[in-house]
């Protein structure tokens, strides 16, 4: 069965049952069937348009029933959705578009500026716009597909499971980004592990208030919900109050959010009177959950936190489960029941429990490679495992522990820091709210680190007083030899601190 069979299944064996709906607009509720035959029509009309098997559609596009819909239009027929990132520059998305060479272009009208000048750069057959009826010159989204046949569309080929359905790009930290090109397999096992490793079911309403452009909020959020036969509630923007009203009001029990957001409902005027009885349990992603924040949610609402591993290469790719949150705090857990995870030393061999290496797996969640990037897929691959880059170490119970990225291992008089190690140990003490660790040169020692310190709201801290926190919880060379202090973190659309930006601070 291909992705874009699920809806199909879902209409045949539960047409009545609810599939989406938009939290912003009342009319916008559709049942299996329904959303089905919007699929249906929404694959009709790009077809018209020439797109068919391994052609790909981009989508600068806000959480909407349409992203869904030209998702599993997309998946029918063969064809491969790019959505993009909409907080990129137009020089960056431009060279997506560029290397993704579509036969169309569907955005929201929010960014039609943008589009305007994508077009000034790179030639699209198709522009096609989303909302904003009063804009002039693309078509509009509805009035384009609502005139097609609501009946299944016929594809020369069949589609199959190997056929890729998403390139998703990465982010280009070193360099141009990377389309990881995931197939129908790819996505079916990324909801299975969801459905495996925390027990998605059809009971679940899951608010999809993370951008659909992540594969987080994709892969975790969305499609394992609708693959068990849940539902979803769609909320385009993020306001704590907002949210916290809609998971009482429409009975939310599952979310995907970052930890940042999580912060902000607990620090929300509603949140002490809100009503979360009925919420199965949350899941965070994007970085790691403070424990002061899981102790909030566990002991003033009775909610717990799924919390785990994963690319966008790979989806998930290990749980950790919710009763151990505390008991293993920065633990990821074990690896997913289809993957086969090893811990490695720069040779290949299995390193010893408890000690350091690279990550490397194999499974069925694993992408096919990088779009037009030959050489970048040789060098992500070696006999036949991916190399995550990622380094970990396992304890004697079997839980990973990531203790940082391998290009972000400092070298400090021949010693290797790990940073998310020391970060944790930062984030321990009672004063701190959050705290990146970059590298910096150091003339006597080659490398040490330094600490960008977010302090909790009144806190009254120094350099000194944290440094002092510090001892006995890390090795003396694992120290920072510089502490910034900080007002807020410069993040991606996922949360993540971008610590090149803290190293352009130190001025490397």
């Amino acid at each position: 069965m291909n992705v874009g069979e699920w809806v199909t299944k879902r209409a045949v064996i539960d047409p009545d049952s609810d599939f989406l709906k938009e939290a912003e607009r009342e009319d916008r509720a559709y049942t299996n069937r329904e959303f089905n035959e919007r699929v249906n029509r929404t694959a009709h009309a790009l077809m018209s348009l020439n797109v068919s098997r391994g052609e790909r559609v981009c989508v600068i596009m806000l959480n909407s029933s349409e992203f869904l819909e030209i998702f599993f239009a997309l998946a029918k027929i063969g064809a491969i959705m790019v959505p993009m990132n909409l907080r990129l520059a137009v020089p960056e998305l431009s060279y997506i578009v560029n290397d993704a060479k579509p036969k169309a272009l569907i955005y929201t009208s929010d960014f039609a500026d943008k589009v305007t000048e994508i077009k000034e750069k790179v030639v699209v057959p198709n522009y096609i716009r989303h909302a904003g009826g009063e804009l002039k010159g693309d078509p509009l989204f509805s009035d384009f597909a609502s005139t097609f046949p609501a009946d299944e569309p016929n594809v020369e080929t069949e589609v199959e499971e190997t056929d890729v359905l998403v390139i998703m790009y990465t982010s280009g930290t070193t360099g141009d980004p990377k389309g990881a090109m995931i197939s129908h397999r790819n996505i079916t096992f990324i909801a299975v592990h969801n459905l495996l490793g925390y027990g998605v079911n059809r009971s679940f309403r899951s608010l999809v208030t993370a951008p659909l452009f992540h594969i987080g909020a994709l892969g975790a959020a969305a499609l394992p919900v609708i693959y068990a036969g849940g539902s979803l509630v769609l909320k385009r923007f993020f306001n704590a109050s907002e949210i916290i009203k809609l998971i009482s009001n429409e009975k939310i029990n599952y979310m995907f959010a970052v930890p940042v957001m999580y912060q902000m409902m607990a620090e929300a005027a509603e949140w002490g009177s809100a009503d979360f009885s009925h919420v199965k349990y949350f899941i965070a992603g994007g970085a790691p959950m403070p424990i002061p924040l899981i102790r909030t949610y566990q002991t003033e609402k009775g909610v717990g936190f799924a919390q785990g591993y994963g690319l966008t290469e790979t989806g998930r790719l290990s749980s950790l489960p919710i009763e151990e949150t505390i008991r293993k705090a920065g633990s990821v857990g074990k690896e997913e029941f289809h993957v086969i995870m090893r811990i490695v030393d720069n040779k290949g061999n299995d390193v010893a429990e408890g000690e350091v290496g690279e990550i490397i797996i194999r499974g069925p969640n694993v992408f096919t490679g990088y779009w037009n990037k030959e050489e970048e897929t040789k060098k992500a691959f070696k006999n036949g495992w991916f190399l995550t880059g990622d380094m970990a170490r396992r304890d004697d119970e079997g839980f990973i522990y990531i203790v940082g990225r391998k290009v972000e291992m400092i070298i400090s008089s021949g010693e290797n820091i790990y940073p998310a190690e020391v970060e944790r140990a930062i984030q321990s003490i009672d004063q701190v709210k959050e705290a990146a660790v970059v590298g910096m040169p150091d003339q006597s020692r080659g490398e040490v680190g330094c600490a960008f310190v977010l302090p909790k709201k009144g806190a009254d801290l120094t350099e000194e007083a944290l440094l002092d926190g510090l001892t006995d919880k890390i090795a003396k060379f694992k120290m920072p030899k510089k502490v910034v202090f900080v007002d807020d973190f410069p993040r991606n659309t996922s949360g993540k601190i971008l610590k090149k930006e803290l190293k352009k601070m130190l001025g490397q």
